[in-house]
């Protein structure tokens, strides 16, 4: 997999390649103008005295884009809370590279760069060179190959990080862990109460205007006085409801708490056990509903739940505990200065 510096690396270069054959350089020019003939050199971050552009932020924001939205059409408030990720994916790597430099582990071999370098020629538009793509994008030969040596760093270090953590998070968690988890989360393992109902509904148009609905109430309100009187509901159901339970005598089956539309569990909380109710609207029209049986909410033993998952869960869990748990001890070690605003 390739991870966020190579990314970016490749994303820029292309960018600049692509789109901004033209660009002048800039890296003499004092940074209050740099940033006046190109917004994306501002520094909007430094971490341990390592400056991170705007272009690198955008870079990165855009690598995140097709993985979080499908291209679809992204909100402003959206964009900013996948703006918020790329920025930490950015922080993370260079605090993994200060960890992995701390403890002499970002040795790499020059063969291993210089084929990532053989890669990245072999991706550049027919009839352009690496040379010329980073003269327009201002870099060096040694700033691509420093990036590089970081990506490779970086992925060898998370992956031994990951696989430590995840060897301690399965030690950790034994029965006795979930056994002390369910003693103390024993809400989480409730089944909830569940009715059972039939429904018989009368549709109306939401663009049909009053007298529809009117009509639908009034439907709905002889199907109740008749079901009320005697007549068999599910006979009813099977030949004037307009839903897909009609078929089965309106039955809907066993429905936990709050699987249902408010009205309709507002409604059918005040009955009783063969009760029926008048006429109960929402979005679809009025319906009709009929409580066959209610079970009460039960407490499920330790020995009932599905230990396999649940192990699974706490696992992950206590997985994601000892590496945040690491990073933010990096964090704390680290210096991270803003330099621009992020709501």
């Amino acid at each position: 997999m390739m991870s966020f510096s190579k990314r970016t690396v490749i994303a820029s270069l292309f960018a600049a390649a692509l789109l901004f054959p033209a660009l002048p350089a800039i890296a003499a020019t004092p940074q209050s103008a740099q940033v006046q003939q190109n917004p994306g050199a501002q520094v909007v971050v430094t971490v341990n005295g390592k400056k991170i552009t705007q272009n690198d932020l955008d870079t990165a924001t855009n690598n995140l884009m097709p993985l979080v939205t499908y291209h679809n059409a992204v909100s402003e408030e959206r964009l900013k809370g996948i703006q918020k990720k790329a920025l930490e994916n950015i922080i993370n790597s260079e605090l993994i590279y200060k960890y992995a430099k701390e403890n002499k582990l970002d040795k790499v071999e020059k063969k291993e760069i210089d084929q990532q370098v053989k890669d990245l020629k072999k991706k550049l538009p027919k009839g352009d060179s690496l040379d010329k793509v980073l003269k327009r994008s201002n870099l060096t030969i040694d700033d691509l190959k420093n990036d590089f040596k970081q990506d490779i760093v970086v992925v060898r270090v998370s992956k031994l990080k990951t696989e430590e953590f995840k060897k301690k998070a399965a030690e950790s968690v034994n029965e006795a862990f979930l056994r002390d988890y369910y003693k103390k989360n024993m809400d989480k393992f409730k089944e909830p109460e569940q009715v059972h109902l039939r429904s018989i509904l009368i549709k109306a148009d939401p663009s049909g205007g009053q007298r529809v609905w009117n009509e639908s109430r009034k439907k709905a309100e002889e199907i109740s006085k008749l079901a009320k009187e005697g007549t068999d509901f599910a006979k009813l159901a099977s030949e004037r409801s307009e839903d897909p339970f009609a078929k089965k005598g309106g039955d809907m089956g066993w429905a936990h708490k709050g699987s249902l539309f408010p009205e309709i569990e507002e409604a059918a909380g005040k009955l009783k056990a063969g009760e029926i109710s008048g006429p109960v609207m929402t979005i679809y029209g009025y319906h009709v509903l009929k409580i066959e049986g209610r079970k009460p909410s039960v407490q499920k033993k330790f020995e009932e739940l599905n230990q396999k998952n649940l192990e699974h869960e706490l696992e992950e869990k206590e997985f994601k505990s000892l590496w945040n748990g690491w990073l933010d001890g990096i964090r704390k070690a680290s210096k991270i200065e803003y330099l621009k605003k992020f709501d």
